[in-house]
């Protein structure tokens, strides 16, 4: 091969090589560089962040000018970078993703400050449930229990930690805030609360059992027909009613002849509930009768029953009970009607 020939060879293979780098840089550019795990020391973690921007920034830069200096096909050489009116202008896309990756930081930030407003917060909730005040009980319950449905672990520690207090009314709180989150992962500790000396602690875990899995809450409030207080023992009933437990019909039948007649009525109610009318049609006549009770809380309670009933053969009752002198009464009487055709 002649020498001209050579010559000319290398020049093409020169130009194709830095042709093939440029698109290289144009289709893969460097990705910035992940921030490593912050340390928890707020001035260390500032520092750390403004140092790993500092190397994004500067590694920013150096690609800008890269891909400014590479050759460009079929158009003129590029100027020198010694140029004077390329000194005072920044790279057009290295000052952008520049502006990306501040806006990055700024958001690092905030997301920092407001993870740790959200401990501030949940470190004076935990604070305040074992305040004695009833008011900053029940809010510090309120967002304990919102947190814990949305999976912070910390606030479901603080609340186990509550519920084996030996105040009482911070048990209580505990299993209140748990209250419609439908967590069974805490049904161990509800389970060891259902027999809890005091009855205002069994009460509220027969209210927080009913946003369970029925298949799980149900057996345990099986096992608490048997408690000694009514409210604990309503309780219970209600919501064996309210999750349809038709296991439970058997247990509840006894029950509809308890001497306390709420317990009787509440159980006939959730026998209804769970597929069996028979304990609440021998109810419906007794109470039909009430509606000419002089005492106008009588004939009140006694609709709220039939409603809750839902039975046809309360219809005529409750036909009467729409014409009572009680506004409350008919009010509570077109309800149960209305259901009753809805059915």
């Amino acid at each position: 091969m002649k020498p001209i020939h050579t010559v000319l060879l290398c020049l093409a293979c020169s130009f194709l090589a830095a042709v093939a780098t440029y698109a290289l840089i144009q289709m893969n550019p460097q990705p910035p560089q992940q921030f490593s795990t912050a340390p928890k020391d707020d001035s260390e973690r500032v520092a750390r962040l403004e140092s790993e921007i500092g190397i994004l920034n500067a590694k920013l830069n150096d690609l800008g000018k890269l891909q400014q200096d590479a050759p460009r096909p079929d158009s003129a050489p590029a100027k020198p970078r010694t140029d004077p009116r390329k000194d005072d202008v920044a790279p057009t896309k290295a000052s952008g993703d520049t502006t990306k990756i501040d806006d990055l930081a700024e958001r690092l930030k905030e997301i920092e400050s407001g993870e740790a407003a959200a401990r501030a917060l949940r470190d004076k909730a935990v604070i305040d449930l074992n305040s004695g005040d009833d008011r900053k009980q029940e809010e510090a319950a309120r967002l304990l229990g919102h947190l814990a449905k949305e999976g912070d672990e910390a606030a479901k520690k603080a609340l186990r930690e509550a519920m084996k207090s030996q105040d009482s009314t911070v048990r209580e709180w505990a299993v209140e805030a748990l209250n419609d989150t439908g967590l069974a992962e805490f049904m161990p500790e509800l389970k060891l609360l259902m027999n809890d000396p005091e009855a205002d602690v069994r009460e509220e875990v027969t209210q927080t059992l009913e946003s369970m899995p029925a298949d799980e809450a149900g057996p345990l409030l099986i096992s608490m027909l048997g408690d000694s207080e009514p409210d604990v023992l309503i309780g219970a009933i209600e919501v064996l009613g309210s999750l349809e437990y038709k296991a439970a019909i058997n247990d509840l039948l006894p029950l509809t002849r308890n001497a306390n007649e709420e317990v009787a009525i509440s159980a006939a109610i959730a026998m209804s509930s769970c597929g069996d009318s028979s304990a609440a049609e021998i109810w419906v006549p007794t109470l039909g009768a009430r509606l000419s009770n002089e005492d106008a809380g009588e004939r009140r309670r006694a609709v709220r029953y039939l409603r809750e009933m839902g039975l046809e053969s309360s219809r005529t009752y409750l036909e009467q009970a729409k014409q009572d002198s009680d506004w409350r009464v008919r009010r509570e009487a077109e309800r149960a009607l209305q259901e009753l055709d809805e059915q």
